[in-house]
């Protein structure tokens, strides 16, 4: 292993990968975004029982 080697690894010992990092942020994207938007819809929903 050369030195270029043992300094792109974590302390973990997993090389890091920028792809890695790329796929983790879509993920939660993909995740997040529609749990934003039902939590949005719900609140709107909460909102109009209440209020009218």
């Amino acid at each position: 292993m050369t030195a270029e080697d043992q300094a792109e690894q974590n302390p973990g010992g997993e090389a890091q990968s920028s792809t890695s990092w790329v796929l983790v942020i879509a993920f939660w994207a993909y995740v997040t975004i529609p749990l934003a938007w039902g939590v949005y819809e719900t609140l709107g929903g909460v909102t109009a029982l209440f209020t009218g």
